[in-house]
C-alpha cells in the first residue's frame, strides 16, 4: 500500500499546467461603403440607379437613399465608364475586435470589375487601424464587392515594365488578410449595356470580360429591362432572338431592349437628327462566334441566355467560347409559325441620314458610316438591316501590283479634300500606286468616275464588294429623302404671257462632274448652264412625275426649269446631288450561285446575258450589319440566304439568276 501511494505521489509531482498561446494579430477588415460616383465628374455625380427604383421615389434620382442604392431591389445602373466607390476601413483582429494597433498600407480590388486610373485609387494608408479609401473600377455588373487586402498593390505594365506612379513603401511583412464590403448590386448585363459605346469610344468597355446575358428559369428570376417609364419596353423581360446563323456562329437580337435617345451617349457624331429623337437602332444585337456552325439553332429560335467572353473583332463586338440555353425552337412548330418572332425584328433601312450625311456634301459621303462617331450605324451592329435599290459593280479591278495578295487601305484628308495614306502620305512609299488604284476603284474616282468598281483582291480574299446606294432625291421617284438639306426645292412658274417662256434658276450651284437627280410633279423643260438662261440645245423635256439623272459638265453649275404647259400652273421640282455612297456586301455564303464578277462580253452567251441583267438591275437586300474598321467602306451587309435579295430588272430585262423580282418593294 505504501508503495502504491509513493508511486501516486511521484506521478502527481510530474504533472503541470501551461496556458495555450492566444491568437493575435490582423485577421480581416471591416469595409463600409459610403457612396458610388461617376469617375472624374465635376461636380461629383452619384451613380444612377435603375429606372424601376427611381420610379418608387417620385422619379427623382437624388431622392433615392444611399442605404438603398446597390441593393437587390434598387440596383445601380450598369456604368458606361469607370466608377469611384468611397468606403471606410477598420482593421479587425483575430478576436473580431477593432485593431487600432495596425498601421500600414492596404490595397483594393473589386470582383467583378477591373481597377483603372491612377494608383492612388488602389490603396490607402491605415493609421491606428482606420482609413478612408476610394477605389476606381470599370466593367462592373451584377453582384460585386470591394475587397481590402493586406497585400501588394496591383500595378500596370507597359513594354514589360511597371508603370510609374504613386505606390506605398512595401512593409517587411504582409499578413494577406482580407475583408470585403457588402454586396453591391449592379444591373445585370444586357446586349445593349455591352454594346452601347463607352467613354466616347465606339468599342465596348467590356472587352475581355466573361458575361452571361439573360437568365434561364432554373437560375433565377427573369432579367428585366432597365427602361424609362415611358418606354414601351419598361419592365419587360429580356427576350433573346436568333436572327440568323452562318458557318462560324449566329446573331442574336434582344427584342425588348430600351430605346436610346440621341444625345445621351458621349462621343456621338450626329449630323442629321432622327425625327423620333431616338437612335434608329437600340444597340441590341450581337454576334456569337462559335468557331463552327451552331448545330441545333435556327433563325427564329428564342434563347433564355447567352454567355461567353466579350471581344472586339475588326471593331465588331462578339461573344466567344459561347454557351446558350434554348427557350423555344420554332422549327418544332408548324411552318406557318417559323417567322412569328422574326416578324418582331424587322430590318432597319440604311439611308443617307444613317450613313452620316449632313445638309451639304462632304468628302466621306461616298463611304456610308465612315465616322467612328456614327452611333446610328453602331447601334445597328449585328442587327438586321435593309439597303434599297442598290447597284452592283460593273468592274472588278485588282490593285495588287506587287502580287503580295494585299492592297493598302486609305483614309480621307478633309482639309485637302483628297484620299491617301492614313497618316503622312509619303510620295516615295511603294504602296502609293496600289493605294491610288484602290481609292479610284472603290470610290468611283479617276478612270472609274461614273462607274461602280470593286477591288478584286479584296473580293477574292474576303468575298466583299462595294455596291452603290440609292441616290438622294424625291421620295416620289423612289429615291432617298432622309436628309432634308440635300433636297433643293425649285418651283417653275408659268409665264405671264402665254406666248413666252418663264425660266426659274436653282438657288444652289453644283460642282462640275456632280450627278443630279431632278423630279417635278408636272411636265417641265430642264436646262443646265450658268447664271444666264442656257440656250435651246441644252433643253431636256421632262415628263411629269419622272426622274431625270444628269451629270454636269464644266460649263454647267445651275439647273433651270420652265413649265411645258402654262395652263397647268406652277410645277414643283426637287433637285438633289447624288453622293454615290457605297457600302460593302458579301453574298458568297448566302447566294453562292449569283455571279457578281462577270463580263457582258463573255464568250458564253448565257453568262453574258446574266451579267447584263445584273448590271441593269437594282436590288433590295436584307442582312446583318457588320463593322470592319480596316475595310473601305467600313460597314458590310451580310444577307442570310437567297430570300434576302430581290431585284428590280432593268428596262426590257429580267432578274439575274437565281434572284427573284421584288414583289412588295
Amino acid at each position: 500500500m505504501k508503495k502504491l501511494m509513493l508511486l501516486s505521489a511521484l506521478a502527481l509531482a510530474g504533472c503541470y499546467t501551461e496556458e495555450s498561446p492566444q491568437p493575435k494579430g490582423l485577421a480581416s477588415f471591416e469595409v463600409t461603403v459610403k457612396g458610388f460616383y461617376v469617375a472624374d465628374s465635376n461636380p461629383r455625380a452619384s451613380l444612377p440607379v435603375v429606372a424601376s427604383c427611381v420610379a418608387q421615389h417620385g422619379g427623382n434620382q437624388a431622392a433615392v437613399p444611399m442605404e438603398l442604392r446597390g441593393t437587390p431591389n434598387c440596383r445601380l445602373a450598369m456604368p458606361r465608364g469607370p466608377v469611384d466607390i468611397d468606403f471606410d476601413i477598420q482593421a479587425v483582429d483575430v478576436k473580431g475586435q477593432p485593431m487600432d494597433s495596425f498601421n500600414g498600407p492596404v490595397s483594393f480590388r473589386t470582383v467583378p470589375g477591373n481597377l483603372t486610373g491612377p494608383y492612388r485609387y488602389r490603396w490607402v494608408q491605415l493609421t491606428n487601424g482606420k482609413g478612408t479609401g476610394t477605389v476606381r473600377s470599370a466593367q462592373l455588373y451584377g453582384e460585386a464587392h470591394v475587397w481590402v487586402e493586406d497585400e501588394p498593390v496591383q500595378v500596370d505594365y507597359a513594354e514589360g515594365q511597371v508603370v510609374a506612379g504613386e505606390l506605398p513603401e512595401e512593409p517587411a511583412v504582409r499578413s494577406f488578410s482580407t475583408g470585403l464590403s457588402r454586396a453591391m448590386h449592379f444591373e445585370e448585363p444586357t446586349i445593349s449595356t455591352v454594346q452601347v459605346p463607352q467613354n466616347s469610344d465606339q468599342l465596348t468597355a467590356y472587352n475581355g470580360t466573361f458575361m452571361r446575358i439573360g437568365v434561364a428559369p432554373e437560375a433565377g428570376s427573369p432579367l428585366i429591362q432597365n427602361c424609362e417609364p415611358d418606354d414601351p419596353n419598361y419592365n419587360q423581360p429580356v427576350t433573346l432572338l436568333v436572327t440568323g446563323t452562318d458557318p462560324g456562329g449566329f446573331f442574336v437580337t434582344d427584342l425588348t431592349a430600351c430605346r436610346v435617345r440621341e444625345g445621351s451617349i458621349p462621343g456621338a457624331n450626329t449630323q442629321t437628327a432622327e425625327p423620333t429623337g431616338f437612335f434608329p437602332g437600340r444597340f441590341n444585337s450581337i454576334y456569337i462566334y462559335n468557331y463552327s456552325f451552331p448545330e441545333g439553332l435556327d433563325p427564329g429560335d428564342l434563347l433564355w441566355s447567352i454567355a461567353g467572353s466579350v471581344q472586339e473583332f475588326t471593331a465588331t463586338t462578339q461573344l466567344t467560347f459561347p454557351s446558350w440555353s434554348i427557350r423555344e425552337k420554332v422549327r418544332l412548330l408548324p411552318q406557318s409559325e417559323w417567322n412569328k418572332y422574326l416578324d418582331l425584328a424587322p430590318p432597319t433601312e440604311i439611308n443617307g441620314r444613317l450613313c452620316g450625311f449632313s445638309g451639304s456634301p462632304y468628302i466621306t459621303d461616298v463611304m456610308c458610316g465612315y465616322s467612328y462617331g456614327n452611333y446610328k450605324m453602331e447601334g445597328l451592329e449585328s442587327s438586321l438591316v435593309k439597303i434599297r435599290r442598290v447597284k452592283f459593280p460593273q468592274v472588278f479591278r485588282s490593285c495588287d501590283a506587287n502580287g503580295n495578295n494585299t492592297v493598302p487601305f486609305f483614309c480621307p484628308d478633309p482639309r485637302a479634300n483628297v484620299f491617301g495614306a492614313c497618316g503622312t502620305d509619303d510620295p516615295n512609299d511603294p504602296d502609293v500606286p496600289e493605294r491610288v488604284c484602290n481609292v479610284d476603284c472603290t470610290l468611283g474616282l479617276g478612270q472609274y468616275r461614273g462607274q461602280i468598281c470593286a477591288e478584286k483582291t479584296t473580293y477574292d480574299n474576303f468575298g466583299q464588294f462595294v455596291v452603290e446606294m440609292n441616290p438622294m432625291g424625291a421620295a416620289e421617284a423612289g429615291l432617298d429623302n432622309s436628309v432634308n438639306g440635300r433636297l433643293h426645292a425649285l418651283n417653275a412658274l408659268p409665264p405671264v404671257s402665254p406666248a413666252t417662256e418663264a425660266w426659274t434658276r436653282s438657288t444652289n450651284t453644283y460642282p462640275t462632274g456632280a450627278t443630279l437627280n431632278i423630279w417635278c410633279d408636272k411636265a417641265v423643260n430642264v436646262r443646265f448652264g450658268g447664271a444666264s438662261v442656257p440656250g435651246v440645245p441644252s433643253n431636256v423635256a421632262l415628263a411629269a412625275a419622272t426622274r431625270l439623272e444628269h451629270t454636269l459638265n464644266e460649263n454647267q453649275s445651275y439647273v433651270w426649269v420652265s413649265v411645258q404647259n402654262a395652263a397647268n400652273g406652277s410645277a414643283a421640282c426637287k433637285v438633289s446631288q447624288h453622293p454615290r455612297a457605297r457600302i460593302n456586301l458579301v453574298t458568297k455564303d448566302a447566294v453562292p450561285d449569283l455571279v457578281v464578277n462577270c463580263s457582258e462580253t463573255d464568250a458564253d452567251a448565257d453568262r453574258a446575258e446574266q451579267c447584263r441583267f445584273l448590271h441593269g438591275a437594282t436590288f433590295d437586300i436584307v442582312g446583318h450589319l457588320r463593322h470592319v474598321s480596316a475595310a473601305r467602306p467600313r460597314w458590310i451587309v451580310l444577307p442570310r440566304d437567297q430570300d434576302d435579295l430581290c431585284c428590280y430588272p432593268g428596262p426590257g430585262m429580267e432578274c439575274p439568276r437565281p434572284i427573284e423580282p421584288c414583289v412588295n418593294p
